[in-house]
């Protein structure tokens, strides 16, 4: 399968840690996205910081991405 790069953090108050994932296939009524650019927003970094109750680590964070479609299912 497919490899991709993503950023987490794996635990709370730790750094943030690039990792490679495999890469999921979309189902029905799903796409995937080629992320060109991506920032990181206020709830990334309080889910860094550990202030969200309740979550599990590692987490993957989600930002403000830049990307297009390449696959439609």
């Amino acid at each position: 399968m497919a490899k991709m790069k993503a950023v987490q953090v794996p635990k709370a108050g730790a750094d943030f840690e690039l990792v490679e994932r495999e890469m999921p296939q979309p189902g029905a009524g799903q796409v995937r996205i080629h992320v060109q650019a991506c920032g990181i927003c206020h709830s990334d970094v309080i889910t860094k910081e550990g202030l969200f109750p309740g979550i599990t680590y590692a987490r993957m964070m989600s930002g403000k991405a830049e990307f297009h479609v390449v696959l439609t299912i």
